[in-house]
């Protein structure tokens, strides 16, 4: 585990930092036993942090998730972590739920099972195409890659139909390997936002596409001053998938939620919102 630098725990101690997207080793592409990412999450001097582990009801994609009977196992792990360490740092326990459009009573089901914190709605499979695959991406022309485009921010339009999730996960993952999104594709954006700011949903911000060829965060800047212009609430996210990437590129990431007009991320308990305040930050 790397040193933290001045300017981690600098941001830490001053802006009640929290990381609110986690992953955990049950999702068979993380590492690092969950204990570790809390000591992590400690040592930075967050406040809070939320699992987010993967939940995808589809047996074809059964190892980029954790299984649903290993549901409870993950929950009960979280509680006991949240009960360790309640003196340190507040544990919460959500789920990333991709949209299975024929799964849906399902996935209801089991969320209504368990006192989550947080559930994130998210979609990575698209027509066959792993959205956040590399070798699915190289794959494709641009106007396949356009094609997809559309087909993902359908996939999302439909999700928002649902109600069983809090907050939107990397809104704009299209462009994780730098193609540029169509501006064709703005109003189509617009329409989303509206239906998320209609449903009170919170949206990410994702520093995890600082990490990607994209170079950017999920959503981008432009998604981001839309959503305030909406008056969509955000919430903070490294989307980590081992403890040394938790709160990276919160610094970037805060700025530009400032200078943009940012005054609050929202937390959750037991999937009710509240506000964090940016206390102090300066673009």
């Amino acid at each position: 585990m790397p040193p933290e630098t001045y300017q981690e725990k600098a941001y830490a101690r001053l802006f009640n930092m929290i990381d609110y997207h986690i992953h955990t080793a049950l999702c068979n592409h993380a590492e690092q036993p969950m204990e570790a990412y809390i000591k992590r999450a400690i040592h930075l001097g967050l406040t809070e942090i939320c699992f987010l582990d993967h939940l995808i009801i589809d047996s074809s994609l059964s190892r980029q998730s954790m299984a649903p009977n290993e549901v409870p196992l993950y929950f009960q792990a979280v509680q006991q972590f949240k009960y360790v360490y309640r003196d340190s740092i507040k544990v919460k326990a959500g789920l990333e739920v991709d949209f299975v459009p024929d799964k849906i009573d399902l996935i209801k089901d089991i969320l209504g099972r368990f006192s989550f914190d947080l559930i994130g709605g998210s979609a990575h499979f698209i027509n066959g195409h792993a959205v956040v695959s590399r070798g699915s991406a190289q794959d494709l022309s641009m106007a396949e890659f356009d094609d997809l485009c559309l087909a993902y921010l359908d996939r999302i339009s439909r999700m928002l139909d649902h109600d069983y999730f809090d907050m939107v996960c990397h809104l704009d993952v299209t462009k994780k390997f730098g193609q540029k999104t169509s501006q064709s594709f703005e109003e189509k954006y617009d329409e989303i936002l509206s239906k998320i700011r209609y449903k009170n949903l919170t949206v990410e911000v994702n520093t995890s596409g600082f990490l990607h060829p994209a170079n950017d965060l999920y959503p981008g800047e432009w998604l981001l001053r839309k959503c305030l212009e909406k008056g969509i609430q955000v919430t903070l996210c490294s989307d980590s998938h081992h403890p040394d990437s938790i709160a990276q590129h919160f610094d970037k990431a805060l700025s530009i939620l400032y200078s943009i007009g940012y005054r609050n991320l929202t937390g959750f308990t037991r999937r009710r919102p509240y506000a964090i305040p940016i206390n102090g930050m300066k673009p």
